[in-house]
C-alpha cells in the first residue's frame, strides 16, 4: 500500500513540475478563497447577533409608553414583584453639547439616557477605560475620540450641566453615535448619565422613559397579567426580543459571500479538471502498460485518484490557514466600508472545518471523470493509437446548436436564466475563439510576424480546451461585472424608492407629542408648504408563522396622508386598510413573517395581543421595507397607539439647511432628530456605494484565478507540442520566436475570455434590469470601471501566465524533443 502512495507522490512531484505547482496554487487559492468567504460569512453574523444581545442583556420585558415617559409609581409593583430578579429604569432627554468649536445645534444634539444602575446585569457595557461608578457619564470610544475627552475630562451641556466622563466603552447600539462631524449632521450623539443626575437637570424627578425587567423562568404569566392591568393606560409591556433587521439590512452580503466563493470553486475546480484531464490523456500508453502487467481497471484508477488526493491534502493543508488571514482582511475592509465602529472576535473554528471538507473534496469532485477515464483505458486500442486531438467538427455543432437554445433563455423570466446563459457561454466559446483568432490573426502578425499566424493554428490543435480555459475567465468577469452594475445601479434604485416613499422632504422627531399650535407655528415657516402628522408605535414584537419572536415598528397611514409606500393598488390598500384588524407588512417584513397574504399575523400591540389580516406586501424605504402599516385610525382606536411624534414636512429645496437650523432653534428643548430625505439617500447609499472597492478587488482575485488556469492550459499545450517545437527549433527558430508564439496563445486566449466576459456580463445585466422579479430596482447600465479593470487585468495576467509557459518553450531541448516525436 505504501509504495502506490510513493509511486503517486512521484507522479505528481517529478513529471511536469511546472503544470504540478499552477494546479496545486489553483487549489490553494480557490480553497482560500472557499475559507475567507466562510469565516467572513460566520464572523458578520456573530458581529451583528453579539451587538444586538448586547442591547437586549439580560432583560426579558419592558415597559413603554406612547408619550415617551410615565411615572414611576405605574411600574412599583413590578419592582416588588417576587417574579421579577432585576430592573433598571431609563429616562431619555435631549440636549446640546457645549463646545469651544464651532458647530450648529443640530451637530451638537445629544440623546443623554440615564441608568438608574450602570453596572447592572440588565446593561452590558465593554469599558476600555474608567469605570461606571454611577457618578459620571458614559460615552463610547469614537466619541470620546471626536470630542477629545478623557476619563476625568468635563463635558458641558447647553443650559443643563455638567459631568465628568467615568468610562469610555467599546461601540454598543444603545449609544450608537456618529464618529464624524459630518454624519452628526443627521445623526444625534448618544451618551449614558446617572439617573439621578439627569432628572436634577431636567426637573423630571418622579418620571422614567422605560423600563426593563428580569423574571424566573419565562415570566409568561407575569407578562399576561400586566397587559390587562396596562389596559386603557398610556403604558404597555412588550417581550425584549433581540431583533437587528430593522436596524441591519445586509442580507445581501451573504449572498454575495456565498457567490464569491462559488465562482472560486467552479474556476479552481476547471483547472484541476483540465490539468487531471489531460494528464490522463497523455499517460494512456502508461497505463496500458501497468494493464497488461496485471494492474486491474480499479487500480489504475485508484493510482490517479491517490494523486488527486495528495494534490487535496496539500492544498487544503496550506489554503484554510491562508484563507482565515484573507477573511480576517475581508472582514476588517468590510466593516470599513458599512462605517461601523464595531469589534470583533474572528470566528473561524466552524468555517474551518467546513472549509477543509470542501477543499480536500471538490478537487476530486472535479476530477472523478479522469479518473474514471484513465481505469478505462483500452490495452491494444492505446498501443495503436496516435496523440488525440479535440477539435470535432461534429462537436462543435452540438455544442454550438445546444449553446444557441441555452442562450434563447435571455427571454424567459426566472433565475435559471442565469445558469442557462453561464452554460451556453462555455458551449458557444470555440466558435468565438475561432472568429476571434481569424479577426486578431492580422494584429498578431504585426506585433509576431510569422510566430504570430503559427500561434492561430496552434490553438485550434486543442481548441475545446483553449475555448474552456477561455471560457472560465468569461464566466469570472461576467459574474463580477454583473455584481458590479448592481452595486453601482443599487444607489439609484434606492434614490427613487427613499424618495418616493419617504413621505415629505424632512421628518422632525420630538420626545413630545406635536400639538396643534405646533404644526401652525412649523406652516408658517416661509420654506415649509405642508406638515402631515406621522404616528409610529416601536418597538412591536409579533410572531412569525413558525412562531419565532421578532420586533418591528407599525406606522399610519392614511388616503390623505403621505405617501409612505409604493404599489400599482396603493389607492385600493388604503381603503382595505379602514377595515378592522388588517395591516400591510413592508417586502422584508413578510419574507420574514413567513405567511400569505389573507392569513393573520399576531402582534402585541398597546391594546394586548392581537391578529390583524394581512392584506398585501407593499415596498417601502421606511426600516428598509422591515415595517407594518395600519389606518391611522386603527392604530389610535384599535391598536392602542394615540400620539405622534413624527412630522413630515415638505420643504422648498432651496431652504433646507435653514429650515433645520430653525427648528434646532424654535424646538431644540423637546426635538429629538431632525432628518431630510437627502439624508436617508445619503445613508442608504453611502455603504453600498463602498462596496465597489470590494468588488474591483474580487474581480482582480478571480481573474487572476482564471489567469492560472490560462498559465496550467498553455503549459499542457507547450508539453504536447514538444515535438513540433523542437522541429521548429531544428528549422532555424529562435527561442525569442518560440516564446513570441506562446505570448501570442495566451493573449488570444485572455483577449477572448476578457472579450466574452464583458459581453457576457452586459447580457446578465441587460436580464437582471427587464426582469420583473428585480422589480425596474436595477438599471440597465455599464459598469464602466470594473469593464476597464477588467481588460486591464485580463490581458495582463493572461500575458503572464503565458510568459511562463514561454520561459518553458524556449528552454526545451532540441534533440529530446525530437526524440519523443
Amino acid at each position: 500500500m505504501l509504495s502506490i502512495w510513493r509511486i503517486s507522490w512521484r507522479n505528481i512531484t517529478t513529471n511536469n513540475k511546472k503544470r504540478f505547482f499552477i494546479t496545486l496554487l489553483a487549489i490553494i487559492l480557490g480553497t482560500s478563497f472557499v475559507t475567507a468567504m466562510l469565516v467572513a460569512d460566520k464572523t458578520t453574523k456573530d458581529v451583528f447577533d453579539y451587538y444586538e444581545q448586547m442591547y437586549v442583556a439580560n432583560a426579558d420585558y419592558w415597559v413603554l409608553s406612547d408619550e415617551h415617559s410615565y411615572s414611576e409609581e405605574m411600574i412599583s409593583s413590578i419592582q416588588n414583584d417576587s417574579a421579577v430578579t432585576g430592573t433598571l429604569l431609563a429616562l431619555d432627554k435631549q440636549a446640546f453639547f457645549e463646545l469651544e468649536s464651532d458647530h450648529s445645534l443640530n451637530e451638537r444634539s445629544v440623546r443623554i439616557t440615564g441608568v438608574n444602575d450602570q453596572n447592572s446585569p440588565l446593561l452590558k457595557l465593554p469599558v476600555i477605560e474608567g469605570s461606571l461608578d454611577n457618578k459620571g457619564i458614559v460615552i463610547t470610544e469614537a466619541v470620546a475620540n471626536l470630542l477629545g475627552k478623557k476619563v476625568g475630562d468635563t463635558v458641558r451641556f447647553t443650559n443643563m450641566g455638567e459631568a465628568k466622563v467615568s468610562a469610555i466603552v467599546e461601540y454598543t447600539q444603545l449609544l450608537a453615535s456618529p464618529s464624524n462631524w459630518e454624519r452628526a449632521e443627521s445623526t444625534s450623539f448618544r451618551i449614558l448619565a446617572p439617573l439621578d443626575m439627569l432628572r436634577e437637570w431636567t426637573g423630571q424627578y418622579n418620571e422614567i422613559s422605560y423600563m426593563r425587567f428580569q423574571t424566573k423562568g419565562d415570566g409568561e404569566e407575569l407578562f399576561h397579567s400586566l397587559q390587562q392591568s396596562f389596559l386603557g393606560s398610556s403604558v404597555f409591556i412588550q417581550p425584549v426580543v433581540a431583533d437587528d433587521l430593522q436596524s441591519n439590512d445586509i442580507g445581501g452580503i451573504y449572498t454575495f459571500f456565498y457567490i464569491i466563493a462559488g465562482l472560486s470553486i467552479f474556476i479552481s475546480g476547471f483547472i484541476v479538471f483540465n490539468m487531471i484531464y489531460t494528464s490522463v490523456i497523455e499517460r494512456k500508453k502508461e497505463f496500458a502498460i501497468m494493464k497488461s502487467l496485471g494492474y486491474t481497471q480499479s487500480a489504475v484508477s485508484k493510482l490517479v485518484l491517490i494523486e488527486m488526493i495528495l494534490l487535496a491534502l496539500i492544498g487544503t493543508a496550506i489554503g484554510v490557514p491562508l484563507g482565515i488571514w484573507f477573511g480576517d482582511m475581508f472582514i476588517q475592509a468590510l466593516l470599513s466600508v458599512f462605517e461601523f465602529d464595531m469589534v470583533y472576535t474572528l470566528n473561524w473554528e466552524l468555517p474551518t472545518l467546513v472549509a477543509i471538507i470542501i477543499g480536500f473534496l471538490y478537487p476530486i469532485v472535479f476530477s472523478l471523470f479522469p479518473i474514471y477515464n484513465a481505469g478505462k483505458t483500452s490495452l491494444l486500442f492505446t498501443l495503436k493509437m496516435a496523440n488525440e486531438r479535440d477539435g470535432s467538427t461534429r462537436l462543435h455543432i452540438l455544442r454550438a446548436v445546444v449553446g444557441v437554445g441555452l442562450l434563447c433563455f435571455v427571454f424567459i423570466d426566472h433565475p435559471v436564466t442565469y445558469a442557462a446563459v453561464l452554460a451556453s457561454v462555455i458551449l458557444l466559446f470555440p466558435l468565438l475563439l475561432i472568429g476571434l483568432s481569424k479577426i486578431f490573426t492580422p494584429i498578431l502578425k504585426s506585433f509576431f510576424n510569422y510566430p504570430g499566424i503559427m500561434a492561430t493554428k496552434n490553438l485550434f490543435q486543442q481548441i475545446n480546451r483553449n475555448a474552456n480555459t477561455a471560457a472560465i475567465l468569461a464566466i469570472g468577469i461576467s459574474v463580477i461585472l454583473l455584481l458590479g452594475a448592481v452595486v453601482e445601479s443599487a444607489p439609484q434604485g434606492y434614490e427613487k424608492e427613499i424618495r418616493s416613499t419617504y413621505g415629505g422632504d424632512m421628518r422632525v422627531t420630538s420626545e413630545l407629542s406635536w400639538s396643534a399650535e405646533d404644526i401652525t407655528k412649523l406652516l408658517s415657516y416661509p420654506a415649509v408648504t405642508d406638515v402631515k402628522p406621522l404616528a409610529e408605535a416601536a418597538p412591536i414584537t409579533w410572531e412569525t408563522v413558525n412562531e419565532g419572536k421578532r420586533q418591528f415598528s407599525v406606522i399610519s397611514v392614511s388616503e390623505d396622508g403621505p405617501s409612505l409606500f409604493a404599489d400599482l393598488q396603493e389607492k385600493d390598500l388604503y381603503k382595505a386598510l379602514t377595515q378592522k384588524s388588517t395591516v400591510l407588512l413592508g417586502d422584508r417584513a413578510f419574507e420574514e413573517w413567513g405567511g400569505n397574504i389573507g392569513q393573520s399575523i399576531r402582534m402585541n400591540s398597546p391594546s394586548g395581543e392581537q391578529s390583524f389580516e394581512v392584506i398585501g406586501v407593499v415596498k417601502t424605504s421606511h426600516h428598509s421595507g422591515y415595517v407594518a402599516f395600519m389606518d391611522a385610525t386603527n392604530l389610535s382606536n384599535e391598536f392602542g397607539w394615540t400620539n405622534s411624534f413624527d412630522l413630515l414636512l415638505t420643504v422648498n429645496s432651496k431652504a433646507i439647511d435653514s429650515t433645520r437650523d430653525q427648528l434646532w432653534s424654535d424646538f431644540g428643548n423637546h426635538l429629538s432628530k431632525v432628518q431630510t430625505v437627502e439624508d436617508e439617500v445619503e445613508s442608504t447609499t453611502s455603504a453600498i456605494s463602498g462596496m465597489n472597492e470590494l468588488i474591483l478587488v474580487m474581480l482582480l482575485i478571480i481573474i487572476g484565478l482564471a489567469s492560472i488556469g490560462t498559465a496550467n492550459t498553455l503549459l499542457m499545450n507547450t508539453y504536447e507540442r514538444k515535438f513540433e517545437i523542437g522541429t521548429m527549433r531544428a528549422l532555424g527558430f529562435t527561442k525569442q520566436q518560440i516564446r513570441n508564439m506562446i505570448l501570442a496563445e495566451g493573449l488570444l486566449i485572455g483577449l477572448s475570455g476578457v472579450i466574452g466576459g464583458i459581453a457576457t456580463g452586459i447580457v446578465l445585466i441587460y436580464v437582471t434590469s427587464k426582469s420583473e422579479l428585480m422589480e425596474g430596482f436595477i438599471s440597465f447600465q455599464f459598469p464602466i470601471s470594473n469593464i476597464i479593470l477588467a481588460m486591464i487585468a485580463g490581458v495582463t495576467l493572461s500575458l503572464c501566465a503565458a510568459w511562463i509557459s514561454s520561459k518553458t518553450a524556449s528552454k526545451l531541448d532540441i534533440q529530446s524533443s525530437l526524440k519523443e516525436g
